[in-house]
């Protein structure tokens, strides 16, 4: 009897939490599985669309496939959103938002994110409040980096993104550094004046970072201002002339891979190397300053006006999904512009372990929040062909 008693007695087993982790668990598995079961469909070929595309001229053909693999990478996209917003509730489960590739314009940053200070303090909060993104990542800046007098720091922070910004005195030189961690390589993208190769249209880099909705940018290789070069857009080869010229590409995980002139020769070269490594888009200017974290010394080179003092710009990548911009130039009391080798022996000091030149002179233009960071040759914005820029990936709300 007494047995019994204990028997009835006992509490019911707590099943409400695993149900409802259950449920939510099997929301993205079906999420994920129709995303991937129609990204087949899409993709899959049928005989007869075949014997279609193979008839039509290179050019529909081209745009149809095109068209439907970016469909299909945007449907992928959604199904990643998807499954992050799904799986809000689980805070051991990090989320983690994309953007599509071919999209030209980037989910609008958060103005009340941004921020400007001169207190070293302030940005150090900042900092601490992107532990989640950071990962454990050490920054290139810290507060006890000796600033360039009367200048400011400027930054955003949201859950997708860190971007800071300063300045110092090296060399006699305005030297403007900026600092970006991303959550996902699609957040590292290029903007094309015109949105396409060729387009022969020129914009100042504020208006392609605003139209693009960068975070932060710089300016690109300004590949309409030359005919050599190699450069890829949306993962096409858009000019193959990189003979002469070091190249740099990022591949859709956010890394940064370069190669030196003449190591990609024919249109085959280039397509297997692209698809060997993920490539979305590359870009020709250089040279190469850090490779493999070791310092480069350049003793010539056909583009840049390497052995002139000249302001300068480069792009740099230290770990995953950490970069640093860099511009060299002329502001208040810091009047000196420098050679290549000295830009290569600076960014290096910042324990980088890979950097590229990007073109110099008026060109070279740090963007935030739709301004110049850096003072520009001559107060002066350059109209351009195109920029690289970092931006947020969290969706907009509404």
């Amino acid at each position: 009897m007494n047995e019994q008693r204990r028997s009835q007695s006992r509490p019911a087993p707590q099943t409400s939490g695993s149900a409802s982790l259950g449920m939510m668990l099997l929301t993205v598995a079906l999420i994920l599985l129709s995303a991937l079961c129609l990204r087949w469909l899409l993709l899959s070929i049928h005989s007869d669309a075949f014997a279609r595309q193979q008839s039509a001229p290179t050019g529909v053909a081209l745009q149809e496939k095109t068209g439907k693999a970016d469909f299909a990478g945007k449907l992928e996209v959604f199904a990643n959103n998807s499954a992050s917003d799904a799986l809000s509730d689980l805070v051991y489960i990090k989320k983690i938002y994309k953007i599509p590739e071919n999209d030209v314009v980037a989910p609008k940053p958060d103005e009340s994110k941004f921020g400007v200070t001169d207190d070293p303090e302030e940005l150090q909060a900042v900092v601490d409040a992107a532990a989640e993104l950071l990962e454990g990542r050490e920054l290139i800046w810290n507060k006890s980096i000796e600033r360039m007098e009367n200048s400011v720091m400027r930054y955003y922070r949201d859950d997708t993104i860190l971007a800071i910004t300063w300045k110092e005195g090296i060399g006699g030189g305005a030297v403007t550094f900026a600092e970006i961690v991303i959550a996902d390589g699609s957040q590292l993208r290029r903007a094309l004046s015109g949105n396409s190769f060729g387009s022969g249209i020129r914009m100042k880099a504020t208006e392609m970072a605003a139209a693009a909705n960068a975070v932060i940018g710089i300016n690109g290789d300004f590949y309409d201002n030359r005919q050599i070069g190699l450069s890829v857009y949306q993962r096409e080869i858009c000019r193959n002339r990189g003979v002469a010229l070091d190249s740099c590409f990022f591949t859709a995980s956010g890394d940064m891979l370069m190669t030196h002139h003449g190591d990609l020769v024919t249109d085959e070269d280039v397509e297997q190397y692209l698809k060997d490594n993920d490539v979305v888009f590359g870009i020709s200017f250089g040279p190469i300053l850090v490779e493999n974290g070791e310092l480069q010394t350049i003793y010539s080179y056909p583009v840049g006006e390497i052995d002139s003092y000249y302001s300068r710009a480069a792009i740099a990548q230290k770990g995953e999904r950490h970069y640093l911009l860099m511009t060299i130039g002329q502001e208040g009391n810091y009047t000196q512009r420098c050679q290549i080798n000295m830009a290569a022996q600076i960014i290096y000091s910042k324990g980088v372990d890979s950097a590229y030149a990007l073109d110099g002179g008026q060109t070279a233009t740090m963007v935030m929040q739709n301004q110049t960071v850096n003072r520009v040759d001559w107060d002066e914005e350059r109209t351009m062909s195109d920029i690289i820029y970092f931006a947020t990936a969290m969706p907009e709300e509404g």
